[in-house]
């Protein structure tokens, strides 16, 4: 596994923080950078980013509950605020911080609930490729041929998801990872037979589906924090035949200060797709 980070070694670690045993893979010394991978994918995502930024940086990939090697813990509250407490729990409790934040997709809810929960764990945060209902305009997420969002509506349906993906996790995850890249190569075989085992293991679909399923929760925390101005620099990219810089505006029109832009010739799966510019966009990072 170490070989896939580079050439530097890596500990997977697990802490325990209430009723969460978090995974992580780590690398390096300096400074911390927690990055916060989306579905359906692991901490494994960051596997190309990691080692441009341990010479000089502690990199922590985590996994979200339900991801990877962290508890499923399906019984719990998968709102992005809940997620984002539990991970600044998770900072206490090894008594990192204040870190540099970065999330995609899922990852990005959470890691912008968490700039809005526990600034003062954070120095900065980047948000890559993600749209999330609250913010995104009512009219992104209405289903519609070739729309980018339809899966918004099916996960987050009782039970209807495990039933038509039970014992397809190849088939249905795989369509993801072909339609959602742009860059050739970027999602290798060996890559999507990773995220395959991991959410093959029992649960791990529904812990993922739960995260769309607190849509009402996530609406309402994002809809009453529209006029937030975020404590500490918080930057946004998306892919360029992705999300765009919609996600960037959604938050700009939240707090004028946001920064950001666009990835060219990017999917959405940008930590893949262009790992050297996401390393150095995090490293631009306060």
């Amino acid at each position: 596994m170490a070989s896939e980070f580079g050439s530097d070694p890596v500990q997977h670690t697990q802490h325990t923080v209430g009723d969460v045993s978090f995974h992580a893979v780590e690398q390096g010394r300096g400074p911390v950078v927690l990055l916060l991978a989306g579905w359906p994918q692991t901490s494994y995502a960051w596997r190309r980013v990691m080692p441009l930024l341990s010479a000089e940086h502690h990199v922590i990939a985590l996994d979200l509950k339900g991801q990877g090697e962290s508890s499923l813990a399906l019984d719990s509250d998968f709102s992005i605020e809940a997620v984002a407490s539990e991970v600044a729990a998770y900072l206490e409790h090894r008594q990192l911080g204040p870190v540099r934040l970065v999330g995609h997709d899922v990852g990005a809810w959470v890691a912008y609930a968490l700039s809005i929960v526990a600034p003062e764990r954070l120095t900065s945060t980047l948000l890559l490729d993600a749209a999330l209902i609250g913010l995104a305009p009512v009219e992104a997420y209405m289903p519609r041929p070739g729309s980018r969002t339809w899966q918004f509506h099916f996960h987050a349906m009782d039970g209807m998801p495990e039933l038509l993906t039970a014992g397809r996790e190849a088939e249905y995850l795989g369509w993801y990872f072909r339609t959602k890249s742009k860059v050739p190569g970027s999602m290798p075989p060996e890559a999507v037979d990773h995220y395959v085992r991991a959410y093959s293991r029992p649960g791990a679909m529904t812990a993922g589906f739960n995260f769309y399923r607190a849509v009402e929760r996530n609406r309402a925390f994002a809809e009453a924090h529209r006029q937030h101005r975020f404590a500490k620099p918080l930057t946004v990219f998306g892919g360029e035949f992705a999300t765009g810089d919609n996600f960037l505006k959604s938050l700009q029109a939240c707090d004028p200060a946001v920064t950001g832009g666009v990835l060219p010739g990017c999917g959405h799966y940008l930590p893949e797709e262009a790992p050297e510019a996401v390393a150095d966009l995090i490293r631009r990072q306060p």
